[in-house]
């Protein structure tokens, strides 16, 4: 049933005063992404702000980011990160990344090697210990990462290891290493024999 306004005053002048609406939440803390074409000065300021994020919202994590250089390397190839630091101490020299590495998978994949550098970062920091063993693996799923990381420059190998019984391969090699200079020396997991080495072509 509506009323008729009193004279001297407006329709508008008995409106209910609408609520305003809500100012969307600035604080957006999702997990930040980046292009998969990011070049080299860009990747690397992409992990450093990636770093901070994981630091930030990883609760097993506790590292002081704040004086470790990040490097970005094209030379790496045997391993996409790497953390380098004096051993039996928590001083760490830098954290090196393969720019290949992030050419070859993308950022999605290439983020899962800067979740598990920061492993090594956190088991050092707080344990003074490095590698994979104990402290390492127990950190793995909880941020989402393996424990070792797969290779990303076999096609780039010079040299293929393969049993000289069952021709399987077993191995490659970029570099002249012992066992690609005496083969003879090493048997093969499958059969227990000698193991060969074929150039890759």
């Amino acid at each position: 049933m509506s009323f008729p306004t009193p004279p001297g005053f407006t329709p508008d002048q008995f409106k209910t005063p609408t609520e305003p609406e809500p100012e969307p939440s600035s604080n957006d803390n999702s997990e930040p992404q980046f292009p998969d074409n990011l070049e080299k000065t860009e990747l690397k300021n992409a992990i450093r702000e990636y770093q901070e994020w994981c630091n930030q919202n990883y609760d097993v994590l506790d590292v002081d980011l704040s004086d470790i250089p990040v490097e970005i390397s094209i030379k790496l190839k045997k391993t996409a990160g790497k953390v380098a630091w004096i051993n039996g101490t928590s001083e760490i020299k830098y954290i090196r990344y393969a720019f290949k590495a992030y050419q070859k998978w993308g950022w999605e994949k290439f983020a899962e090697t800067i979740r598990h550098e920061l492993i090594h970062v956190h088991t050092i920091q707080n344990y003074q210990k490095g590698g994979h063993g104990r402290l390492f693996k127990m950190l793995v799923d909880k941020m989402d990462t393996t424990r070792h990381c797969e290779s990303f420059t076999e096609d780039e190998a010079k040299y293929i290891l393969k049993c000289s019984e069952c021709d399987k391969e077993i191995g490659r090699r970029h570099k002249r290493s012992k066992i690609v200079k005496q083969p003879w020396n090493y048997s093969s997991q499958c059969c227990s024999e000698n193991v060969k080495v074929e150039e890759n072509q």
